[in-house]
């Protein structure tokens, strides 16, 4: 009987462990790997289009002439252009918020909010749009040099609650890489990366909760963009997204990994355009332009 027992029980066990292990790697996939198309579906009567960029320190605060970062912003042509790493100096040497602006005086309309800003320069988000912008407030919460904000784009007679956010770095650099291929350098360089990590999780964390909140408390439909600085399969994205936003990369391509931050051949996607599920997301582009160590990521949003 025992026998008859462990013969039914064993491949039910084998069996269900398949099953959860196929789940797992399903939802995986689904985190990463985009599984939507371009839509195409029915007209709607409004569309825009949303960049969302991390600059690199506004690229690396050269001039407006020479500053590939600025080019492409203008060369992408969004509607709305959300910025992360905006740096602008006073020192005429380095571009100044002034030559900002006028270098993008096509957008009207603008939103700055530093986190820096002292008598040598300003550090923070940029938000440049073709729309009113109104309401414009800081989510506030810890951190030494990232912040998020939002503000509400008002779009003939719709208004839509836009949120810009930089989320804590994990500081990584060169650095913390091994140096060599031995034992006692690979455990050294893996002992400094998970000491910065185990650093800046918990202030993500803590930062995400405060991000969700501020969406529950919307009273319109919201576009999230911004550089999150964490994966998508990670506790931070998807406290962020919950379950009334949905990922424009992933439900408007088919088996892409949409990488924006790539460093020593490795690409990681952490820059993301989440939307409210009364939107409609199309077409959405990760750009691989030069000029930062982020690629901008561009969606046309529909309703």
């Amino acid at each position: 009987m025992r026998k008859r027992q462990r013969h039914i029980v064993l491949p039910l066990i084998k069996w269900s462990i398949l099953v959860f292990l196929i789940g797992i790697t399903l939802w995986f996939i689904g985190q990463y790997v985009s599984h939507g198309s371009v839509s195409s579906g029915l007209a709607h009567s409004h569309q825009i289009s949303v960049l969302t960029y991390n600059t690199g320190r506004m690229g690396e605060f050269k001039k407006a002439q020479h500053n590939a970062v600025i080019h492409n912003i203008l060369d992408i042509n969004a509607d709305i252009v959300c910025l992360q790493e905006v740096e602008v100096y006073k020192d005429h040497q380095y571009l100044t918020l002034q030559e900002l602006k006028k270098a993008l005086k096509s957008y009207p309309y603008t939103y700055f909010d530093f986190k820096i800003y002292n008598k040598r320069r300003q550090y923070g988000l940029a938000i440049f749009s073709r729309y009113p912008l109104i309401n414009k407030n800081t989510i506030h919460y810890a951190s030494v040099g990232n912040i998020s904000d939002y503000c509400d784009v008002v779009i003939n007679d719709d208004t839509i609650r836009l949120f810009n956010n930089h989320l804590e770095s994990n500081r990584l650099t060169v650095g913390d890489l091994p140096d060599s291929i031995s034992r006692v350098e690979f455990v050294a360089s893996a002992q400094r990366i998970n000491d910065k990590m185990g650093k800046a999780l918990p202030t993500r964390k803590t930062q995400a909760a405060t991000i969700r909140q501020a969406i529950n408390d919307s009273p319109y439909p919201s576009i999230v963009v911004g550089d999150f600085n964490s994966l998508p399969a990670s506790y931070v994205y998807n406290k962020i997204r919950g379950w009334d936003l949905q990922d424009a990369f992933l439900s408007t391509s088919w088996l892409r990994l949409g990488n924006t931050f790539v460093t020593h051949h490795i690409g990681v996607r952490i820059d993301y355009i989440l939307v409210s599920r009364s939107l409609t997301p199309r077409r959405t582009e990760v750009l691989r332009l030069q000029g930062s160590d982020h690629y901008p990521l561009v969606s046309n949003i529909s309703w």
